[in-house]
C-alpha cells in the first residue's frame, strides 16, 4: 500500500528546536560501550543555560494540568496501522481544545513507534509519535513541543486494553509523586479520523509522554547517548528509588545497564540518573500480552509476582530507601481512588480497589525492616 502523504522522517524539514534540545546538541556524547572519563571533557552547558532550560521546561503549558485534553487526529490511520513503518511519517492535522477553551487545528506528522506493540501479532493499533510544527504551536497548549510519544490502546475494540493504558498512566503519576526526576504525562481523549475512509472513526483515552530532553532539562541535565553503563556510576539514592518503584509496580522489564526502558541523564553536578519509562509489562497493568523474561523463571513466572532487580548499594537501607514512598502513600492512593472522577467507563471503583490491593504487598515491605531485608536486600544484584 502506498500513500502520497507518507514521507521518510529523515527527509522531514528540521523543526525549530527548544532550548533543551539545543542543550542536548551541546552535550551529546558519542556512542560508546560505557561512560568514560574522556566524556567529561565535553563542554557542557553553563549554569545559566541549565537554569534557563529548566525554567522553560517547567513552564511547558502541556504539563501544567492533569485535566484530559480533547483532541482529534485526522490522518491516514489505515496506512499507519497496516504498514507499521517507524521511519515514515504521515501528514495530517490535530484539532484540540486549548487551555482557554478555544478549538484549534494545527498540522502534525504521525508515525508508528515502539518495538513489541508495533508488531501486528501483538497489537492491532500501534503506539504513535506526533511531530509538531513548533513554529505554528506558539501561544497554544503545545507551545515548545516538538516530538511527543502517544500511548493509546493497542486493541481498539477491547475494554481491557483501554484499562491497561489508564493503569500505565497512573504508574507514571506514581513516580512523579515520588520523584521529580521522571517523565510527566498528560491524558488525552483522542478521536481518530481516517482520511482514507478505511478505518472507522472512534474515540479512545490515551496519554502523551514528555519529551526526554525536556524531562532532562527539568533536572538541570542532558540525555546521554551511550549503549552500556556501569550501574555503580549512577547516583545511588535515585537508583534505589527507581528500583523500589519498579518493585512496587511489579516491573522487571527494565535495565539500567543496557538502557532497556531507561533514559540516562547527566545533571549539572555530574550525577547520572537512570530514568525509567514504559510500564505496560508491569504487574500493576497486568496486560494479557505481558510476560516474564525466561531468564527470571527460576524466581518468578508471572508479572504480578514481585522481584527486586536493583543493585546492591550502600544506600539500600530501609529507613532512607522507603521514606519517599511512605511519606507519599496517601497521595499515591488518592491517584487511584480519585481517578474515577474523570468518568472513564474503563475505570471503576473496582479497578481502583484491585490496584490498591496489588500494592498492599509492597507497603508490607515498606513498613517492616525485616521484610525489607528478606525481599529487597537479600535479592539485590551484585555489581
Amino acid at each position: 500500500m502506498e500513500r502520497p502523504a507518507a514521507r521518510p522522517t529523515g527527509l522531514a524539514p528540521a523543526a525549530a528546536s527548544s532550548l533543551a534540545t539545543r542543550l542536548l546538541a551541546a552535550a551529546t556524547l558519542c556512542t560508546a560501550p560505557a561512560a568514560t572519563s574522556a566524556q567529561d571533557t565535553f563542554a557542557y552547558p553553563s549554569a545559566e543555560e541549565y537554569a534557563e532550560a529548566m525554567e522553560q521546561a517547567e513552564r511547558a503549558p502541556l504539563f501544567l494540568s492533569h485535566e484530559p485534553i480533547r483532541m482529534t487526529l485526522r490522518t491516514d490511520i489505515d496506512w499507519i496501522r497496516d504498514e507499521r513503518n517507524d521511519s515514515v511519517e504521515v501528514e495530517g492535522t490535530l484539532t484540540f481544545v486549548d487551555s482557554n477553551g478555544s478549538t484549534l487545528t494545527r498540522p502534525v506528522d504521525t508515525r508508528a513507534r515502539g518495538n513489541f506493540r508495533r508488531a501486528k501479532k501483538n497489537c492491532r493499533f500501534p503506539p504513535l509519535r506526533l511531530d509538531f510544527k513548533t513554529n505554528q504551536m506558539e501561544g497554544t497548549l503545545f507551545e515548545g513541543q516538538d516530538k511527543l510519544k502517544l500511548v493509546t490502546p493497542c486493541h481498539d475494540e477491547r475494554d481491557d486494553y483501554q484499562r491497561y493504558v489508564l493503569n500505565e498512566y497512573l504508574a507514571y503519576r506514581v513516580l512523579n509523586t515520588v520523584s521529580p526526576h521522571s517523565f510527566r504525562v498528560r491524558l488525552v481523549e483522542i478521536t481518530y479520523e481516517d482520511t482514507s475512509g478505511a478505518y472507522d472513526t472512534r474515540t479512545k483515552i490515551g496519554f502523551l509522554i514528555e519529551d526526554e530532553d525536556e524531562m532532562a532539562a527539568r533536572s538541570r541535565g542532558t540525555v546521554e547517548d551511550v549503549e552500556q553503563f556501569h550501574p555503580a556510576r549512577a547516583w545511588g539514592p535515585y537508583s534505589v528509588q527507581v528500583a523500589l518503584f519498579n518493585y512496587m509496580i511489579g516491573n522487571t522489564d527494565w535495565s539500567p545497564v543496557y538502557f532497556h526502558n531507561i533514559e540516562l541523564v547527566r545533571t549539572e553536578e555530574g550525577r547520572y540518573l537512570t530514568v525509567p519509562y514504559d510500564f505496560d509489562s508491569s504487574g500493576t497493568v497486568n496486560a494479557r500480552y505481558a510476560s516474564v523474561d525466561p531468564s527470571l523463571h527460576d524466581q518468578i513466572r508471572r508479572v504480578t509476582q514481585r522481584l527486586f532487580r536493583g543493585f546492591c548499594r550502600d544506600e539500600l537501607v530501609h529507613a532512607s530507601a522507603v521514606a519517599p514512598f511512605r511519606e507519599r502513600r496517601i497521595e499515591i492512593e488518592r491517584l487511584y481512588t480519585d481517578f474515577q472522577a474523570y468518568g472513564f467507563g474503563a475505570w471503576t471503583t473496582d479497578h481502583a480497589e484491585r490496584s490498591l490491593e496489588f500494592f498492599e504487598d509492597f507497603w508490607d515491605v515498606v513498613d517492616d525492616s525485616e521484610a525489607f531485608g528478606r525481599r529487597i536486600v537479600q535479592d539485590c544484584r551484585p555489581w
